[in-house]
C-alpha cells in the first residue's frame, strides 16, 4: 500500500501531488502502518488518520510512531509511557524514559526503581530492575547491575557477562532490589491468638497484549521463593486461594495444602459479576482500575468498596484458627482490601508478588498489619 507523502513544508500530506484534508499543522511525520502519522499543532503532539482527524482528545509535549500497535509519548510534565493507537494508555507507571516496542517488549527506565523490559500490556518481562538496560535481539538484551554489563534472556535469566556497549549512553542511577519478604519474621516476633496471612501469588508469567492471563503459571523465580516462603513462616493451620491456578500453586508451595474458593478469587469477595469486571479489567490496567475503585467507591460488576471489603474481612474471620493461616490471592483485591482498611495510598507503590497483610486475632480484637504498621479493624 502507497501512503501519502508529507509535503515539501511539512504542514500537511499528499497524494499524488494533492492535499488529503484540508487542515495545517507546524509539522507532521511520516505515515505509518496501519496509515496513522504524528502530527504538531499549537495544542501538542498527538496522531491523526488519513482525513487529517486525530486518534484521541489528550495532547502531548511529544510523540513518536506507532511500533506493535504502540506509541512511545512524552508528557508536558516530562514524563514518558505508551499508548495504543486509541490513546489509552499502556499499563499504569510512568517513565524518566521509554523505548519503542518490538516483538511486545520495550525498554523503560523508572525514577524509582530503575531500567526494566516491559510488555505491550505494561508488565514487567521479568522480576528485576537494572541500573541500564537494552533492547532484545535474537533473544537476548544487555543490562548493568553492580558488576557490570550482563546479557539476559527473557525470563530474566543471566546468559553471560559482557563488555562496556558501543552506544555508551548509560541513562540510570538507581536499581531497585527486591527486599527480603519480611511477612515471616512478623509472624515470629508478634503475639496473636490467630493470624491470617492475605498476600498475592508468588510471581507468575508476564501478561502480553491479547492473552488471556487466566492460566498464566508461576515462573521458576516464583516457584522458588513460594517454597523459601513456606520454609519460613511458623506452621501454616489452613490454606485458602483463590481458584486460578497461579494462586492454588502459590499456597501448595507455601503450605503444603490447599482448598479454592471463589471468595479469593474468580470472581472473589469485591465482585458480584465476574463478565463485567473482566471486560472492564481488559480494557482498563489493574493498578489504575483499583485507584479509581478507592476513589470513587465503585467499579462495574462490583460491590461497593465497603461493601466488599467488609465481605472479604468476614471471610477471613470465619477461616481463622488459632495459628496461621494462609490465603493467597490477587493484586487488586490486595491492594483494595488494604487500602480500604488502613487509608494506604497505592498511587506511588503497588502490592509486589507474595507481599500482603497479616490479620491478627487477639482475644476478640482485630487489627491488620501491612508494612510495619497495625490498624484495629
Amino acid at each position: 500500500m502507497e501512503f501519502p507523502q508529507v509535503s515539501p513544508d511539512h504542514t500537511h500530506h499528499i497524494f499524488e501531488g494533492c492535499p488529503i484534508y484540508a487542515k495545517r499543522f507546524k509539522k507532521v511525520g511520516e505515515f505509518r502502518f496501519p496509515g496513522i502519522a504524528k502530527v504538531l499543532d499549537d495544542s501538542g503532539a498527538y496522531h491523526i488518520n488519513f482525513f487529517g482527524d486525530a486518534l484521541y482528545d489528550e495532547r502531548y509535549a511529544s510523540v513518536g510512531d506507532f511500533f506493535d500497535d504502540t506509541a512511545v509519548v512524552k508528557d508536558f510534565n516530562g514524563n514518558y509511557f505508551h499508548i495504543y493507537d486509541d490513546g489509552r494508555i499502556v499499563g499504569s507507571e510512568k517513565y524518566l524514559w521509554a523505548g519503542d516496542f518490538h516483538e511486545g517488549i520495550a525498554v523503560v527506565y523508572h525514577k524509582k526503581y530503575g531500567a526494566a523490559h516491559i510488555t505491550n500490556s505494561g508488565e514487567l518481562l521479568y522480576g528485576d530492575w537494572y541500573f541500564d538496560a537494552r533492547e532484545f535481539f535474537e533473544g537476548k538484551a544487555l543490562v548493568r547491575d553492580e558488576n557490570g554489563w550482563l546479557f539476559v534472556d527473557k525470563k530474566g535469566n543471566a546468559i553471560a557477562r559482557a563488555k562496556a556497549t558501543s552506544d555508551n549512553f548509560p541513562r540510570g542511577n538507581v536499581r531497585f532490589v527486591q527486599p527480603d519478604n519480611i511477612i515471616p519474621r512478623v509472624l515470629s516476633e508478634t503475639k496473636f491468638d490467630s493470624a491470617v496471612i492475605l498476600i498475592r501469588h508468588a510471581e507468575r508469567e508476564p501478561f502480553l497484549k491479547g492473552e488471556p492471563g487466566n492460566s498464566k503459571m508461576l515462573t521458576a523465580r516464583g516457584e522458588k521463593s513460594a517454597i523459601d516462603f513456606g520454609k519460613a513462616v511458623p506452621e501454616i493451620k489452613a490454606s485458602y486461594s483463590s481458584p486460578m491456578t497461579r494462586c492454588v500453586r502459590t499456597a501448595e508451595l507455601i503450605a503444603g495444602k490447599n482448598t479454592p474458593t471463589t471468595m479469593l478469587g474468580d470472581p472473589g469477595a469485591f465482585i458480584f459479576n465476574n463478565a463485567m469486571s473482566h471486560e472492564f479489567y481488559v480494557k482498563n490496567p489493574t493498578k489504575t482500575s483499583i485507584l479509581r475503585y478507592v476513589k470513587d467507591g465503585v467499579l462495574p460488576g462490583h460491590y461497593p468498596i465497603k461493601e466488599g471489603a467488609q465481605r472479604l474481612f468476614e471471610f477471613l474471620k470465619s477461616v481463622a484458627e488459632d495459628g496461621v493461616v494462609l490465603c493467597v490471592t490477587h493484586d487488586a483485591f490486595t491492594a483494595a482490601f488494604i487500602s480500604e482498611t488502613t487509608g494506604y495510598d497505592f498511587t506511588d507503590d503497588w502490592v509486589g508478588f507474595l507481599e500482603g497483610c497479616i490479620l491478627f486475632r487477639r482475644g476478640d480484637k482485630w487489627s491488620i498489619w501491612w508494612k510495619g504498621e497495625e490498624t484495629e479493624l
